[in-house]
């Protein structure tokens, strides 16, 4: 009687896919803040590869910007200049990424978790019939083995990820090429400018000029700028539920919190010369209390689905601390969290742990700052 033995594992390289690529953005004449972020995020993969960070920008008019690209820390940038692409068209832009994709064939595809990836980074996905694994706040490389496929994946980019509740998701999508990601701007520290720094600009035409497009851009409207700046900000100030009631249990006017805070916001301002915002954790904004409108809104949300700050000191007032809000504020430099509940998730990454009341607290640390005791 004769047995058959299983297949052994296998193990699966890619070596006619090479680079990291990165699709930047830019702001005006200069590279946005955020594509600056996404190059320090392909340096750590593209090191740890071995292989080389190549950005890809395209627009009309670009000047100097994929030099300034180089000297952010990529080694290549694939520049598309062209009138065509003066106005932002998806369409147009999708089929010269994909044709570029397809021709040269990177190991990765890194994209921003903006509305401009978000939009981009999906349609090019489905055209390569690869995977996506969005709003990344880490990567990594290591070899993964995969059960179903009795396979080994080596040097496969792993995509880490807020998930529900408390846990964190580690995103793999090793059968495909290009590994797509997008990357939440606010959680990767950009590298230092080098003037000097040597790489190569390739100017490429833009593909399929004469394609015409059953949709047509008309008109494009400027969106008002936002009022709350929280990631240029120094100090963010921000409230939680907790400030729905007082440490007796009572429930308490949530405006007070707010004007007490506001109150804290000026001092500093005056007093240090920082700059200073008032946030929020997603549980209030998500309130919608009357009490709070017109003084409170999504632009104050920090978070996993608001902003990512990394200020110089974080002040959390009332905020329990879920996972998601903890992501979006992690890079702060020093953090004050101020609850009632000694056990609140939020303590767990604070570096001055504060179990009290917000309106007991707030009080007296605007009067240290007014008094310049050196309160931050």
């Amino acid at each position: 009687m004769s047995t058959t033995s299983a297949p052994a594992p296998v193990t699966i390289e890619t070596p006619e896919y090479r680079d990291v690529w990165v699709y930047l953005q830019r702001d005006g004449d200069s590279l946005s803040s955020d594509s600056r972020e996404l190059i320090a995020a392909g340096r750590r993969v593209g090191d740890k590869l071995k292989q080389q960070v190549v950005g890809v920008i395209l627009g009309y008019q670009l000047r100097d910007i994929p030099q300034q690209a180089v000297e952010w820390g990529a080694d290549r940038v694939i520049a598309v200049d062209d009138p065509a692409l003066g106005d932002y068209f998806s369409l147009r832009i999708v089929d010269t990424l994909d044709y570029l994709v397809r021709e040269r064939k990177p190991y990765s595809f890194l994209f921003l978790s903006t509305e401009q990836g978000k939009d981009l980074a999906p349609r090019l996905a489905y055209r390569e019939k690869t995977g996506l694994a969005t709003d990344n706040i880490q990567l990594e490389v290591d070899d993964y083995f995969s059960p179903a496929a009795k396979a080994t994946y080596k040097n496969l980019v792993i995509q880490i990820r807020p998930d529900f509740g408390t846990r964190v998701a580690r995103i793999y999508t090793p059968r495909n090429r290009p590994q797509m990601s997008t990357v939440r701007p606010g959680n990767f520290e950009p590298l230092s400018r080098d003037p000097g720094r040597k790489g190569t600009v390739e100017s490429v035409m833009l593909p399929n000029r004469s394609k015409t497009y059953s949709a047509v851009v008309k008109e494009i409207r400027e969106l008002p700028k936002p009022t709350v700046n929280l990631k240029d900000a120094q100090v963010v100030i921000s409230l939680g539920m907790g400030i729905l009631r007082d440490k007796t249990g009572k429930v308490h006017d949530p405006r007070e919190a707010y004007q007490l805070a506001l109150k804290l916001k000026r001092a500093i301002e005056q007093k240090e010369g920082l700059r200073v915002e008032i946030g929020a954790s997603r549980a209030l904004i998500y309130a919608d209390l009357k009490e709070l409108e017109g003084l409170i809104s999504r632009e104050n949300q920090v978070g996993q689905t608001g902003t990512t700050v990394g200020p110089q000191v974080y002040i959390a007032l009332g905020i329990s601390g879920a996972l998601q809000h903890r992501v979006g504020m992690s890079r702060s430099k020093k953090i004050v969290a101020v609850n009632l509940d000694p056990n609140a998730p939020i303590f767990q990454v604070a570096h001055y742990p504060v179990v009290e009341d917000v309106y007991d607290f707030l009080p007296e640390m605007i009067a240290r700052v007014e008094g310049g005791t050196g309160a931050t």
